[in-house]
């Protein structure tokens, strides 16, 4: 399960004609110049259900801020004899229609897509019929909130990824086939775009795009009016944006998208920019699809009602710099099955990446490993396993196993707080062998001296080497120990909580089996002597902790 908090801003100056009484000039040609500010909150819940379906609650709240000026022919700000019919300078908040959202996943080639299909509910308020007011003389509202009727939504996205960039794009549409009991039949809504994303270091992601959108003109008892309220219009808009995993499921976001091309059917109208904030946090069981990827949303982001200032700011691309299989050519194949994800390659090493849709830090290790893997092409196959609809994982996420040619888990570790070092340790335990310096050349011995021995001193006995290794809520830290072949070593095991299954410690050496209990916060001390260079892996008595000792 994931939760989305995200807030939309933007400033709108727009304008449009009319002819009313103004105060010393009577009956004349005026223009409405108004500033209105537009902001969202939404609240989105995504939940995860198996076979690789969603479902996704959408709630929004909407403030809008509307300034007035009437202008004459010439430019100068006049005065209604009755001000405050059409427009006036006021704020208004209150929910919008909240959207419900259904959503099924699949894999096509290297492809990642989704189809999306839901309903909005009209709990958004609806004003009476404005032109009707209008023509009355009556102070009267064109803002508003909702539609008043529940309205079909559908989208798609398609995602995949193109080294360490991830490319992305999405349709959206919602329809408004009836009227409501105001006579109100909002206008048909579309959008469109096309985004890449890409990582900057461990922590940050980097996304770009392009969006169209466009809604079709608003009817009242039927009719299409021309002199007021929103009669259709058309925005191109480019799109730049940063998102930061902060911790483990959590993630902070910033985008700001900038109107090239704007369309307003009867009107002016003068939109900078829409800037939108957002932090989301994954939990729980998956989500198939994160709401938020690659900068898109759910729900309305220009405000229902007011004359010009519609759009939508739908889509919803993938975000998780993850492809399906193997994305270097090494060993294809999306490996639904677990235990075939993890069948050694002979010679090779083989890094296996669960990841998930709703894994905020799966998004920052996944293009990581991509980069681990492209760099050692001969010793390393990188195999990537999505378990977005898996409710009962046995572990935290991401998660990262290494086995070695022949089966023996060299890593099986999750991340929950510092993706740098469990990065560092990985690629520890991938790291090439060092290379053999060339002998040096054979000197010559010189002629001999005959000089009597220099006594032999006496040499202290060894030294055993000392290897701290702590339990903690993460597992075994650190998750692979180095030590010398055939000499004597000691391994000090301390457990530091309660959180954890490896109360003891098992393996096996030379034939003999280790059982070692571990009280909690009490040093165990194992003195042992490794022959022959191997890895041994060692775990907690459910097998389910796991740690690695590399005799070299």
């Amino acid at each position: 399960m994931s939760l989305h908090l995200s807030w939309l801003g933007t400033y709108v100056q727009t304008a449009h004609d009319d002819h009313d009484d103004v105060v010393g000039q009577g009956e004349i040609d005026i223009v409405h110049d108004q500033d209105i500010v537009l902001t969202e909150t939404r609240l989105a819940v995504d939940v995860g259900l198996p076979g690789r379906f969603a479902a996704t609650l959408v709630l929004p709240v909407r403030t809008v801020s509307t300034a007035i000026r009437y202008l004459d022919a010439g430019g100068q700000e006049v005065e209604l004899t009755t001000p405050g019919i059409h427009h006036r300078n006021q704020t208004l908040t209150g929910l919008a229609d909240p959207m419900v959202l259904g959503s099924h996943g699949w894999t096509v080639s290297d492809w990642r897509l989704t189809a999306r299909g839901g309903l909005t509910i009209p709990l958004g308020g609806t004003e009476e019929d404005p032109f009707v007011a209008g023509d009355l003389d009556l102070p009267h509202e064109h803002i508003q909130m909702g539609t008043g009727m529940v309205t079909p939504v559908l989208a798609a996205e398609a995602a995949r990824a193109a080294g360490t960039w991830r490319l992305s794009g999405f349709v959206f549409t919602q329809q408004s086939f009836n009227e409501n009991d105001k006579g109100y039949q909002a206008g048909d809504r579309y959008a469109g775009g096309l985004a890449a994303r890409r990582p900057l270091g461990t922590k940050f992601n980097l996304r770009l795009g392009a969006e169209v959108q466009a809604e079709t003109a608003e009817r009242w008892s039927g009719i299409v009016h021309t002199d007021d309220g929103n009669r259709g219009r058309l925005d191109v808009m480019v799109a730049t944006g940063v998102s930061w995993a902060v911790a483990s499921g959590w993630s902070l976001d910033l985008g700001v998208k900038v109107p090239i091309v704007t369309h307003v059917v009867g009107g002016q109208l003068d939109m900078p920019a829409i800037v939108e904030l957002g932090a989301g946090w994954s939990f729980g069981a998956p989500a198939e699809e994160h709401h938020d990827e690659d900068g898109h949303d759910h729900g309305d982001e220009h405000g229902h009602g007011d004359e010009h200032g519609h759009g939508d700011e739908h889509g919803h691309g993938d975000e998780h710099g993850h492809g399906h299989g193997d994305e270097h050519g090494q060993d294809g194949g999306d490996h639904p099955d677990h235990a075939a994800a993890l069948t050694p390659v002979p010679g090779k090493l083989t890094i296996v990446d669960f990841w998930a849709t709703w894994c905020e830090p799966c998004k920052i290790l996944g293009p990581a490993l991509d980069e681990i893997a492209h760099a050692q092409p001969d010793r390393i196959v990188l195999r990537k396993v999505d378990v977005s609809d898996h409710a009962d994982l046995p572990w935290a996420m991401p998660h990262v196993t290494i086995v070695d040619g022949d089966g023996t888990r060299l890593f099986d570790r999750s991340s929950t707080t510092d993706l740098d070092a469990f990065l560092a340790e990985i690629r520890a335990v991938v790291a090439p062998p060092p290379v053999a310096s060339p002998p040096l050349p054979t000197p010559v011995d010189p002629p001999p001296v005959s000089v009597a021995p220099p006594p032999v001193p006496r040499r202290p006995p060894p030294v055993p080497r000392r290897f701290n290794i702590t339990v903690t809520d993460r597992g075994f830290v650190p998750g692979n120990t180095v030590v010398p072949a055939g000499k004597r070593v000691t391994l000090v095991f301390k457990r530091t909580t309660d959180k954890t299954c490896a109360t003891e410690v098992i393996f096996t050496l030379a034939g003999k089996r280790h059982e070692h209990a571990l009280p909690l916060g009490a040093p165990v001390s194992l003195s042992l002597v490794f022959p022959t260079p191997e890895t041994i892996t060692y775990a907690c008595g459910m097998d389910m902790i796991r740690g690695t000792i590399t005799v070299r």
